[in-house]
């Protein structure tokens, strides 16, 4: 399935107002080119289900189990689209060596600007998604997604201005802008639902119990003046969490299960574990 971003057609009408829709079926041609390569990587690493979502900077693959790869196995996806795009450029320089075509010529400079494009640290981008897993090796995965984040924001800042600053020397230049605009507003929402999408892995962690059979504990000693969300930091979504409440004198207070966490914040609001265990 494919589906539109709901920035891209106001995207593309901008760009043809502007008289910038030159080689623009070149131009997606290639980007769904690079989505494939990403999909034939996931299917090779055994994930299935697919959707497509063509984007102002490109496209973005969702695969249904996605959530259950490893880093290892999330990097490889990741950098299977760029590393198409260098194959593509490479056949594409080979082949231009010989006949001189400025239409191989062009693929060829739209191939090696897609490859290296996406592996800058911004998301959507695929550099965005290697830079998180990368992080998630010694940060906890709110932490790391926080970290990459903030990375993203400050190079988008950075394309924006520069792009701003070089628009009097070339109006297509624009596009540069506009694309900072996205990864910006992109960047800002992913921030805002950090929260929210550990949640879901908690919840889908049930089914990933039921597919597999078993999934790997991982048991956190936790101060008994932290707050519900404070418990959302610790969690990471290959582990099922169990907690265990200490005071002062680190003797046991309660012991809290992953799942709990969302049905207290449900009920109770984002209170301590001191309020908690007196309430319950």
């Amino acid at each position: 399935m494919i589906k539109f971003n709901k920035y891209l057609i106001p995207y593309l009408i901008f760009l043809i107002i502007l008289g910038l829709n030159k080689n623009l079926f070149m131009g997606f041609s290639i980007v769904i080119i690079h989505e494939f390569c990403h999909y034939f990587m996931a299917r090779t690493l055994g994930f299935k289900g697919f959707c497509i979502e063509l984007l102002p900077v490109g496209a973005s693959i969702k695969l249904k189990d996605l959530d259950e790869a490893s880093i290892k196995e999330d990097i490889l996806i990741s950098i299977s689209g760029p590393i198409g795009n260098f194959i593509l450029a490479l056949i594409s320089l080979s082949l231009y060596v010989v006949y001189g075509n400025m239409i191989i010529k062009k693929f060829l400079d739209y191939n090696l600007a897609l490859g290296m494009f996406n592996l800058l640290p911004l998301f959507p981008l695929d550099g965005g998604r290697v830079l998180k897993d990368v992080l998630r090796v010694k940060f906890l995965y709110k932490k790391a997604n926080e970290i990459a984040l903030n990375i993203s924001m400050f190079c988008a800042y950075i394309i924006l201005i520069l792009g701003i600053i070089s628009l009097p020397c070339d109006v297509s230049n624009i596009n540069i802008v506009l694309i900072a605009i996205f990864i910006l507003i992109i960047t800002k929402k992913e921030k805002e639902r950090i929260v929210y999408v550990i949640m879901g892995y908690t919840i889908k962690k049930r089914e990933k119990l039921l597919k597999r059979g078993y999934i790997e504990n991982k048991s956190i000693s936790v101060y008994y003046k932290l707050n519900l969300i404070q418990l959302l930091d610790f969690i990471d979504k290959n582990h099922y969490h169990i907690f265990t409440v200490l005071d002062d004198n680190m003797e046991v207070l309660k012991t809290i299960y992953e799942e709990e966490i969302i049905e207290f914040l449900k009920n109770d609001g984002n209170i301590t574990l001191e309020e908690l265990i007196k309430k319950y």
